[in-house]
């Protein structure tokens, strides 16, 4: 997967890929004021943040619940965990993303 193949992606959201290798992925994601991320899961990686920089909002979604999460160390989402991630702070929020246990995708959620 390629950082410009990334749907989810926005204006002010921008990714940066640090290294790849068969079991995990390592990226770099800043996150502007404002900036979100759509609605989605993994269908067998695990993402976990670890915020270097500012406070990072983490939503997850089960069924019609909604746990919101306000991260200033690190947050883990299990595969299949539907969530996304905003910036509700006036920083820049920066996050290193570390994903591992299978080959990496993106599954869109519906609203």
């Amino acid at each position: 997967m390629n950082d410009k193949d990334i749907p989810l992606a926005n204006s002010r959201v921008r990714y940066k890929t640090l290294l790849i290798e068969q079991d995990y992925a390592v990226s770099q994601t800043t996150v502007l004021p404002g900036g979100e991320t759509e609605w989605h899961h993994h269908t067998n990686v695990r993402d976990r943040f670890v915020v270097v920089q500012g406070v990072l909002t983490v939503e997850t979604k089960v069924g019609e619940r909604v746990d919101r999460t306000q991260v200033d160390d690190h947050h883990t989402v299990e595969p299949g965990v539907i969530h996304h991630v905003r910036n509700e702070t006036l920083d820049n929020v920066v996050y290193i993303n570390i994903q591992s246990g299978g080959e990496r995708d993106i599954v869109l959620a519906s609203r």
